[in-house]
């Protein structure tokens, strides 16, 4: 599968490397991986890489951004250590919007998607466009409304309302204190003007309502912590939908223009072309006009001109996650057959976040199309495979029947409150561990267990799980430095629990027995280790020196 392919052998392994997605936090395996690397540098002398022990290395989203830097040409472009540097030094170009939406802007790219899509017989579009003009007609009210909710004082016609005056409560403390008390029934029938004069007290009275039932919970609703509380989060409500990039963001635009992406990307891996790397890449992607997965691979590019792209346009097309960056469009051209091929791409993160199974697939695609191994091995053969799978941290919401019976579109998508994407999370989240479920499994039931090894962190702590917080990478190569202690987890194939295994020892452990087995399988397929120099007999780790935190550019 490596460019410096021999013929095939008896015996040995297949040694893949799988790469998940996760933005920022691509950190995590990055860390994981420089300790490989380190270790395989121990063994076999100070100039190994990565990309020289594996087959095939598969990395979807931020693992692609990862995989093609690994097997880039230049004997590879980076090492681990300066991938993380390139997270280090580039995350802030990276997730960066250089020009400021103004209300201007947002009404024209309204209007302007208006004249482009509107169609009067589409429901969902005339939806879009009755939703944008009361976005643009509420504007100019909302600002006014909530100002006096917070700071404006009302008439004093008890002593209630001017002690809330005297104190800055503004108008909803005060509507509140001088709100008389409900109706009490009598025995009265119900009429058909009941339901009226029920609706029509309740939006006049809400205020003692609301009191009432706050004190059926033991809550004060005149107490300092609840008014605080109130003003926090009537003006957090008031910055966000009055901030025009927030809305372009919601409602028009991805969160970042993907310029930055792209000039990292260009400016690492210039005119490279996906057939050129140093060992085989495996990258899946999504067409969204074709609607259906495109996994780009050195071994198809060698075979297919139409699906040998450079590597910048798989890249970035890989790492165009939806909401975050635009989709990536780029054509392919072959002369020999003539062939054109249009590829409208985003994130491969949307069908295999967590890519093993792309990776295994990959193989035995492979041996299905007759193409040379450089291990005898057949389809579906796990015991020839070894496997490292490295996850970019999971961060475990979990929410009640109570507690989701009503979210509508809008809390699914995204819930303010907690600031997570829920349906997005929890998409990516069973989709990675059905992936891992399959794998353990498949590997469990022909006795190879060891040979696949999980490193994931199960509990990410959720002020850690944007993909876009510049803010947090420190932390983040923390995580990774606590997994190489942690103990070896893999998926329970009875419980599907994600566990610690009895006597596996530690991930730095098996990480370096697993150094030892990849030199041990290059070495047996011919290759010369280099010279140990003096340095090369110990494993040095440095500590890290601490980095100034970057701005993050977070649309608020």
């Amino acid at each position: 599968m490596a460019p410096a392919a021999t013929n095939k052998q008896q015996g040995g392994e297949l040694r893949i490397l799988c790469i998940d997605g996760g933005g920022i936090r691509g950190l995590i395996p990055a860390k994981i991986l420089d300790f490989l690397e380190a270790e395989l540098q121990r063994i076999d002398g100070s100039t190994a890489r990565l990309a020289d022990y594996f087959d095939c290395i598969v990395g979807t989203s931020t693992g692609a951004l990862i995989t093609t830097m690994l097997a880039a040409p230049n004997k590879p472009l980076c090492t681990a250590k300066e991938i993380i540097d390139l997270y280090l030094e580039e995350a802030a170009t990276i997730f960066r919007n250089d020009h400021k939406a103004t209300w201007v802007q947002v009404v024209l790219e309204a209007v302007l998607l208006f004249i482009k899509y509107y169609d009067g017989s589409n429901e969902i579009l005339r939806s879009l466009h009755d939703m944008l003009a009361l976005g643009s007609a509420l504007e100019p009210l909302l600002r006014p409304i909530i100002d006096a909710l917070i700071h404006a004082k009302g008439p004093s016609s008890t002593p209630a309302a001017a002690a809330a005056n005297d104190n800055g409560g503004g108008l909803l403390q005060i509507a509140v204190l001088e709100a008389p008390p409900p109706p009490v029934s009598h025995g009265v029938e119900p009429n058909e003007e009941a339901p009226a004069a029920v609706e029509d007290y309740i939006q006049e009275h809400a205020g003692a309502i609301l009191q009432a039932l706050c004190h059926s919970q033991g809550l004060a609703l005149d107490s300092p912590p609840l008014q605080e509380g109130i003003k926090e989060f009537a003006e957090g409500l008031r910055k966000m939908l009055l901030n025009p990039d927030f809305v372009r963001y919601l409602l028009l635009r991805p969160k970042y223009d993907g310029e930055g992406l792209r000039k990292v990307v260009i400016g690492k891996l210039g005119n490279h072309r996906l057939q050129e790397t140093v060992t085989n890449v495996v990258v899946p992607t999504f067409d969204i006009k074709r609607n259906q997965p495109v996994v780009f691979s050195t071994s198809t590019a060698r075979q297919d001109r139409v699906m040998d792209p450079c590597l910048s346009d798989v890249c970035i097309a890989a790492t165009a996650a939806p909401t975050y960056f635009p989709a990536h469009k780029f054509n392919t051209i072959s002369f020999g057959p003539l062939n054109f091929q249009e590829f409208n791409l985003i994130d491969g993160g949307v069908f295999a976040n967590n890519p093993t199974t792309v990776a295994m697939n990959e193989v035995w695609r492979m041996i299905d199309r007759g193409e040379e191994l450089l291990v005898e091995v057949s389809a579906m053969d796990c015991s020839k495979l070894r496997i490292l799978s490295i996850g970019t941290g999971v961060v475990n919401h979990s929410y009640t029947a109570d507690e989701c019976n009503w979210w509508g579109l809008l809390p699914w998508v995204c819930n303010f409150r907690n600031k997570t994407l829920p349906l997005i999370d929890m998409l990516t989240y069973s989709t990675g561990s059905l992936v891992d479920y399959n794998v353990a499994l498949l590997f469990k039931s022909q006795r190879c267990e060891d040979n696949y090894l999980r490193i994931q962190e199960g509990h990410l702590d959720p002020s850690l799980g944007a993909m876009d917080d510049t803010s947090s990478m420190e932390e983040l190569l923390e995580i990774g430095e606590n997994l190489l202690e942690r103990q070896v987890y893999r998926t329970d194939c009875e419980t599907r629990k994600y566990q610690p295994v009895k006597g596996a020892g530690t991930n730095k452990e098996a990480l370096t027995k697993l150094a030892r087995q990849l030199v041990a399988e290059r070495r047996r397929r011919g290759a010369t280790p280099t010279a140990l120099s003096a340095t090369d007999n110990t494993t040095v780790v440095e500590p890290r020196p601490k980095r100034p935190k970057p701005t993050t550019n977070v649309v608020q």
